[in-house]
């Protein structure tokens, strides 16, 4: 199952006292923009990582199985600091692999997506573009097993100041 989240106006709040994640509008995909693209399997190391997460009991839905906000939650865990502070959400995209419970522990892992910066209708991009975007692509997994709960992408604007 794949979730594209596509937000025009959010912010992701990284406050000592608060993790928020506000979402101001969402959008379905079209065919074009990108996130359609394959995520491809990450290995270690990761660049970035946040080990040892473990589900509380406001994450889990009536079957007892971790509700999709955490997972967005944990992946944005592992997003580097400097990204948080001058950068915007702006578009997340998970594939989902297996169901995580109460009693799993899981690592969130974050790499940098390098490769050719693609704009909204699918062409090459100039510089300044790829300048303004910072593209991140994610794993979170079992921290015993290293089995696959699921692999994302985001996308992070830079603020205008």
């Amino acid at each position: 199952m794949r979730t594209t989240f596509i937000q025009e106006d959010c912010h992701y709040s990284s406050h000592k006292s608060c993790h928020k994640l506000s979402l101001c509008r969402l959008a379905f995909p079209e065919e074009n923009n990108g996130s359609l693209k394959k995520i491809p399997i990450l290995s270690d190391p990761a660049q970035y990582s946040r080990l040892g997460l473990v589900p509380r009991r406001a994450d889990l839905d009536m079957n007892q199985h971790v509700n999709n906000v955490t997972y967005i939650g944990w992946v944005l865990e592992s997003i580097p600091q400097d990204i948080i502070d001058t950068h915007e959400l702006q578009t997340i995209t998970l594939d989902y692999r297996r169901e995580c419970q109460h009693d799993d522990i899981v690592d969130s892992l974050t790499y940098i997506e390098e490769g050719e910066e693609k704009s909204m209708n699918g062409s090459a991009s100039a510089a300044p573009h790829k300048e303004q975007q910072q593209q991140f692509l994610h794993c979170l997994r079992f921290a015993g097993s290293g089995d696959e709960i699921n692999r994302g992408r985001t996308v992070w604007r830079k603020l205008a100041r």
